[in-house]
């Protein structure tokens, strides 16, 4: 998932430029050996995550949406299946995510409940349908099939 794509100008000195004034030294970034352009270019740097980490646990981090309701919804089912957790966001130019955390001694039963166990609500993450589609397996779920 790309979560941030900015422009900027690699200079000779293989210095990332990003808005005329802030910068980034392009060895910093990386460990390969990359040819230092002859002149100033242009380059698009886009940042992206590996979707998968977002239902790892890592952190407590059990599940995460693009939306809110979706977030509070499944945070107070695992209310009821006394499962405390916490709804945090992240925003990132235009795009918002909502995570679920819970203590770590409760990431298992969680990642259960959610979408890994039958008897739970068998959820498939967003990024799984079509961009600014809703998530089909929740909205399957709140009408109880």
């Amino acid at each position: 998932m790309k979560i941030l794509e900015a422009p900027a100008i690699l200079n000779d000195s293989r210095i990332l430029i990003f808005n005329k004034k802030n910068k980034l030294v392009l060895d910093e970034l990386i460990e390969a050996d990359f040819p230092s352009p002859l002149l100033p270019m242009p380059v698009q740097i886009s940042v992206t995550t590996d979707e998968n980490e977002f239902l790892s646990g890592r952190n407590g981090i059990v599940w995460a949406t693009f939306n809110v309701r979706q977030a509070d919804v499944i945070r107070n089912a695992l209310l009821a299946q006394s499962i405390f957790s916490e709804l945090k966001n992240m925003s990132v130019q235009n795009l918002v995510i909502f995570f679920i955390q819970v203590k770590l001694s409760d990431i298992v039963a969680a990642q259960n409940f959610i979408w890994k166990s039958e008897s739970g609500l068998r959820l498939k993450p967003d990024w799984s349908y079509p961009k600014d589609a809703a998530n089909k397996s929740f909205e399957l779920w709140l009408i109880g099939h």
